[in-house]
């Protein structure tokens, strides 16, 4: 049952991002992967929050992912904090994505490419010192040797207030969450505004929010901000960062996605 779901999710996620990609160049689209991550695409840029992630953390969603779709696409993530059920390092050193995150997630990304690259360039030392010894022994004969493959430089920028990428505008904001650096997100682009809140459950920084077209939040922020009156303005509200299946009190004229679904403007 669960690899007939995880099939079935990545033929949904497929078709979405090819069918989107392929047919607006111009428009943004919204694909809900998992978790507290979505797919944001104009045809030429992508956007990923909160990605990838580690699979099932905290007992969070479980996903696969489909990267080979990618690999020609400019893509930049954008991370909220440094928790695995929002980022997963080992997975992200692997594809060369551009990544936007708080200075603790950059520093540990550098740290881990670092030793890495220190790790591969020991093993092709001594491949290298092992092939010259082996032809030294056999002059005559051809020793060939395989090198592992090159470790990727993390593209990383740590988070700043107002940043500007490509067709994107994004606006910083430094919220609290579980003693960690946590940044909640406005991202302007092709005249849409989008909020994307991460683990934060404060409520205070949404009255300084102005309307948006979407508004993606965690289950708690939205029962926080439910209770307080203080619910942000915006055109569509949409619950993320919910568990399979979970239920929303409360919650009447929210969208809850399910993994791979498309989430229209309208």
């Amino acid at each position: 049952m669960f690899h007939r779901l995880v099939k079935k999710t990545i033929c949904v996620v497929m078709l979405s991002i090819l069918g989107i990609t392929s047919g607006h160049a111009k428009d943004i689209s919204i694909n809900y992967i998992a978790n507290s991550t979505v797919r944001i695409t104009d045809g030429e840029h992508v956007l990923f929050t909160d990605f990838p992630y580690v699979s099932g953390a905290y007992d969070y969603m479980q996903y696969t992912y489909p990267y080979f779709v990618e690999q020609d696409n400019d893509v930049t993530t954008l991370i909220s904090n440094r928790l695995t059920d929002h980022f997963d390092p080992e997975v992200f050193l692997t594809l060369g994505w551009k990544i936007i995150a708080p200075a603790e997630v950059v520093g540990d990304l550098q740290k881990r490419y670092l030793a890495l690259k220190e790790e591969r360039d020991r093993v092709v030392a001594d491949l290298k010192r092992n092939q010259e010894i082996d032809q030294a022994i056999s002059p005559g004969s051809v020793v060939n040797i395989t090198l592992p493959d090159p470790i990727i430089e993390p593209k990383t920028t740590v988070v700043a207030e107002n940043m500007l990428f490509g067709p994107m505008q994004i606006t910083a904001i430094r919220t609290p969450s579980a003693q960690t650096e946590h940044y909640s997100y406005l991202v302007e682009w092709g005249g849409r505004k989008l909020y994307f809140s991460g683990d934060t459950g404060d409520v205070k920084h949404l009255a300084t929010l102005p309307e948006t077209d979407i508004a993606f939040l965690s289950p708690w922020l939205f029962e926080n901000a439910r209770k307080e009156n203080a619910l942000p303005k915006t055109k569509k509200l949409v619950i993320y960062h919910h568990k399979d299946a979970e239920i929303i009190p409360n919650c009447f004229n929210c969208v809850v996605p399910q993994k791979g679904e498309y989430i229209p403007f309208e």
